[in-house]
């Protein structure tokens, strides 16, 4: 079991040229914005993830809203094989 934010991915609040996110994301808000997001995901993660994969059931948590997380989730895992 893992936690999304803070150990899969880290949201990058204030982007700066010495902070620049792995990746931007487009989140659809729950009033139907687009926010476009900046994450970082943890080095290795797809790896790590791949490798428990073969031994484990994995399951990701978030305090999160499911809009929000699933986004980064597709990101991780775009095939969906992974969790």
């Amino acid at each position: 079991i893992f936690d999304l934010d803070e150990t899969l991915a880290h949201c990058v609040r204030q982007e700066t040229p010495e902070n620049k996110p792995d990746v931007h994301l487009d989140i659809k808000l729950a009033n139907g914005k687009i926010l476009k997001a900046g994450f970082n995901i943890r080095p290795h993660t797809h790896e790590m993830l791949e490798e428990l994969n073969k031994y484990y059931e994995i399951a990701v948590f978030t305090a999160s809203q499911n809009w929000y997380a699933d986004v980064i989730l597709d990101y991780i895992d775009p095939e969906k094989k992974l969790f």
